[in-house]
């Protein structure tokens, strides 16, 4: 019930955001997510022709673990930890090199938490802007095994850490060698290095177990989104193209947060937590994704209206108790003084009428 629950809310909100652009900031708030009913109601884009909802068939999900799966988990371990050669008779850095190097970043003479390599050597891709403005940019023309200082500032607003936004700061480069990345050797050792596993086959073993488990928790809700996708897939549907860039932009911003938690920029954290995607193809798998997203969105409500489908008062708090405990509320009544009735009770309907779908949906 979290996850759809969550998803209502986040897409009516990105409709509300739609019905309330008029070229001002959003003002920071505490208030009640705005309910999906209403959002629904004032959203541009509608179901024009809804489609068999009735025992829909779709394909049933698999909780067994491929082969083809199990390699994309060792594809991705091996993209996340190249192996790197120097580049023979190469020692001035230009535009597109990939340098090793070591760094210590200093404010007012002082290191800071998280500026420095620690000795540990890393290597950067010159214009791959995985450091602040000026860094990579600094070390063109530099000569490899000398030190150099580079001032610069960090940008502001800075949303790695907007502590440091604004401010100067001083860093000390190591440029060890201009390297090239090779692929990196799928073996015993190499397991063993990166990995909690000792071996090839405790490695594949190991994660083929985890991602069984994971397949199996995650079957009901694959399921429930197999089905409606189904039903989505044969209905007509016109879109506002202004609604779906907003959730695009909702999507772009979560992975960007994810980006900032992990301390990386935006092109860093493709390159090492997305499998090396590039930012058109994350661009247009937000943009796919954002759309199923309100085709979703669409076709559950259309269903709601269409069976009039409603929540008893009993069923409203046995669902408002759930909800409270799922969130970590102090009670039910605190969670629905946070959220609202009208918006809690459109969630619960969401979830109903979701089910209704489900129970009937027939696997094939």
């Amino acid at each position: 019930m979290k996850k759809r629950w969550i998803l209502a809310l986040a897409i009516a909100g990105a409709l509300a955001m739609t019905a309330a652009c008029g070229g001002k900031e959003e003002a920071e708030t505490n208030e009640a997510p705005v309910e999906t009913e209403t959002q629904t109601q004032e959203s541009k884009s509608k179901v024009v022709k809804l489609g068999n909802y009735k025992g829909v068939k779709a394909e049933a999900v698999s909780t067994e673990v491929t082969e083809e799966e199990l390699q994309a988990e060792i594809d991705a371990l091996l993209n996340f930890y190249p192996a790197t050669k120097p580049v023979e008779g190469k020692t001035v850095i230009e535009e597109g090199d990939t340098v090793n190097i070591d760094f210590v970043g200093r404010m007012d003479g002082e290191p800071f938490e998280g500026g420095s390599s620690q000795d540990q050597g890393y290597d950067l891709t010159i214009g791959s802007g995985s450091f602040i403005a000026g860094f990579e940019e600094g070390l063109i023309g530099k000569e490899i095994g000398n030190t150099y200082d580079l001032n610069l500032t960090f940008p502001d607003p800075y949303k790695v850490n907007p502590e440091m936004s604004g401010k100067e700061v001083v860093f000390e480069v190591t440029v060890h060698e201009i390297v090239e990345y090779v692929d990196a050797e799928w073996t015993d050792e190499f397991v063993a290095k990166y990995t909690e596993y000792d071996s090839i086959e405790a490695y594949r073993e190991g994660t083929k177990a985890l991602l069984e488990t994971e397949k199996v928790q995650n079957q009901p809700s694959e399921w429930e989104n197999r089905v409606i996708q189904a039903v989505a897939a044969d209905t007509e549907f016109e879109f506002d193209q202004e609604e779906i860039e907003l959730i695009k932009t909702n999507i772009v911003q979560e992975y960007e947060m994810y980006a900032s938690l992990y301390g990386v920029e935006m092109a860093e954290f493709l390159k090492y937590y997305m499998n090396g995607i590039s930012e058109e193809e994350f661009y247009q798998q937000a943009a796919e994704r954002a759309e199923n997203q309100l085709k979703s969105q669409l076709v559950i409500e259309a269903i709601r209206e269409a069976e009039q489908i409603t929540v008893t008062e009993e069923e409203y708090q046995e669902g408002l108790k759930d909800l409270a405990e799922q969130y970590g509320a102090e009670s039910p009544e605190a969670f629905e003084e946070q959220y609202g009735r009208e918006t809690v009770e459109d969630g619960l309907i969401f979830d109903k009428t979701v089910d209704f779908v489900v129970e009937q949906a027939v696997e094939i």
